[in-house]
């Protein structure tokens, strides 16, 4: 099983509160694609913080194998939500997509899921 990280870093000048409402919603448009295992993090705050705004912002999908079903999910939420930003992290290695096309997008998404044995 691997765990995929994405985190919403919605638009330029997005708040927590959007970026978390964000993250919600693509939430739902991964589960929609049928991808069940996605959840929230578990993310200890730094010592005084108020809140996990940070852990609200994120999103965690676990996989094994194969998961076509993550690019169009991303890249429809995307398109739907221009200019918003998100970053997909696997192990330590990061994809950012923000102010790429559509095309280089899911190109990018495939690639990176390939290194990671998801596509």
């Amino acid at each position: 099983m691997a765990e995929l990280h994405v985190h919403v870093s919605g638009y330029p000048d997005s708040d927590d509160e959007e970026r978390a409402e964000l993250a919600w919603r693509l939430g739902e448009e991964i589960r929609e694609h049928g991808i069940d295992e996605v959840s929230r993090p578990s993310v200890r705050p730094p010592p005084g913080a108020k809140g996990g705004a940070l852990e609200w912002a994120q999103l965690v999908v676990t996989f094994a194998g194969v998961m076509p079903a993550l690019v169009p999910a991303i890249q429809g939420w995307l398109g739907r939500h221009e200019g918003a930003a998100v970053t997909l992290e696997i192990d330590g290695d990061r994809l950012t997509l923000d102010e790429a096309s559509p095309a280089d997008r899911r190109r990018l998404m495939e690639a990176f899921l390939a290194r990671h044995g998801g596509a």
